[in-house]
């Protein structure tokens, strides 16, 4: 990772923030003539604090391993990435890392801290502090917004416009906190559809403002890697907490094998094709998919996390149960179809035959890990573990070929878009 304090190249990697920079710049426009735009060591420590709270709202499954309960998970994550979202494409359009800028986002890890602390009951005793402080992070973005409409007169329309929709949908949530359920919860949901749909009342603003390839895309993949690795957490307290055995190891080993092969499975052709369409040829279309094609692939890893510490504690079970396989195989379904959707923005970012066929590959996992889910009644978790790790690691095994094949100057046939030059 390329991190730095200074705007675009004006300092090395990994540098502090120099004294001779002032301590007040207001926002202004990231454009590609500062050169590369490295991930400041402030938005580093956000997506840290960011990842808590996805843990928080996954842990939720360890008390209400339902169907139910699942759905929701997922309503509740949704507007917590798209929070992660707003911060993300903000700092890469006027982020400056001044004296505001670290101020407006200490207050938003203090909000997003308040969310993880209210995530397990954010639908009961905890959804008045849930509600007041997804509704403050909302405002300072909307803050944010508002300054950079003072400040960058090229886009004072379009900012102005985030600045009101996101102001009103914080307004909305915040609001929600003097309304009993369910209409609170109504009232959230009319708070998150105008968030979502906040940026697409600016369309011209990724042609002002278009994103930084190289930025975006390590902001994203180092969101998909740490929620990774805190996915493993759960299994590191089911190993802790029980008697080893070679069933428990077996699991565990397992357990491994499927997110590593979820890692590899994303990581190995990742692609900012998408996001240079933008800039490049004036498109939106890839890019936009390339982005929400994000939310169930975090949302996914979050949850098997939680997943595969269920199987591994249930080790020692002579049968799975049926909530807890269902879990598991409908999470590593969700991750694979995040990879499927990944690929459709590659294919029509000009990955053509070779992304369209990655996509094929990508829905035999996900039946083979959803008919798990329906005819695995009765099986052990060590079972059920290595039949998903087997589902996701014939992926793995498609890939080596398939850069095998390149190496020796050979057609790698469909699914080789990382190796694709990007634009």
């Amino acid at each position: 990772m390329r991190i730095a304090n200074k705007p675009a190249s004006e300092s090395a990697p990994g540098t502090h923030r120099p004294e001779e920079r002032p301590l007040y710049e207001p926002p202004r426009l990231r454009t590609s003539e500062e050169g590369a735009r490295p991930t400041s060591w402030l938005e580093f420590f956000f997506d840290l604090v960011f990842v808590v709270a996805v843990d928080q709202l996954a842990r939720r499954l360890e008390h209400n391993v339902t169907g139910h309960g699942a759905l929701v998970y997922l309503a509740l994550y949704a507007p917590v990435w798209w929070a992660w979202v707003g911060f993300v494409l903000y700092t890469d359009r006027f982020g400056t890392d001044d004296i505001s800028d670290r101020f407006l986002t200490l207050l938003q890890i203090g909000a997003v801290l308040v969310i993880a602390a209210a995530a397990l009951h954010a639908t009961s005793d905890r959804a008045l502090a849930f509600a007041l402080a997804y509704g403050a992070f909302r405002l300072v973005l909307a803050v944010r917004y508002g300054m950079a409409a003072h400040y960058v007169r090229k886009t004072r329309k379009e900012c102005a416009r985030q600045s009101v929709g996101f102001a009103v949908a914080g307004l909305l949530w915040i609001a929600s906190a003097a309304v009993p359920a369910p209409w609170r919860f109504w009232m959230w949901g009319v708070g998150f559809a105008i968030d979502l749909l906040t940026p697409f009342a600016s369309p011209r603003m990724h042609h002002l403002v278009p994103p930084d390839p190289d930025h975006i895309e390590e902001r994203f993949g180092t969101f998909i890697n740490i929620s990774l690795g805190e996915g493993f957490v759960g299994l590191v307290e089911s190993m802790r907490d029980r008697p080893w055995s070679g069933a428990v190891l077996a699991t565990a080993g397992l357990s491994l094998l499927i997110g590593f092969s979820i890692w590899w499975g994303f990581f190995d052709t990742l692609d900012r094709a998408p996001i240079a369409e933008v800039r490049e040829r004036h498109r939106t279309g890839p890019y936009k998919i390339w982005i929400f094609a994000h939310l169930p692939l975090a949302a996914g890893v979050a949850a098997a996390g939680i997943a595969v510490g269920d199987l591994t504690r249930e080790a020692h079970a002579g049968e799975l149960e049926d909530s807890l396989r269902w879990l598991a195989c409908a999470m590593v379904a969700l991750c694979y179809v995040a990879h499927g959707i990944v690929h459709i923005a590659y294919a029509k970012a000009g990955g053509g035959r070779r992304a369209w066929g990655i996509v094929a590959r990508k829905l035999l996992t996900i039946a083979a890990a959803l008919l798990l889910g329906v005819v695995g009644t009765g099986l052990s978790a060590v079972a059920v573990a290595g039949v998903l790790a087997c589902a996701a690691g014939v992926q793995v095994l498609w890939n080596i070929r398939d850069r095998a094949r390149a190496g020796k100057g050979a057609d790698p046939g469909p699914g080789l878009v990382g190796a694709r030059p990007s634009a």
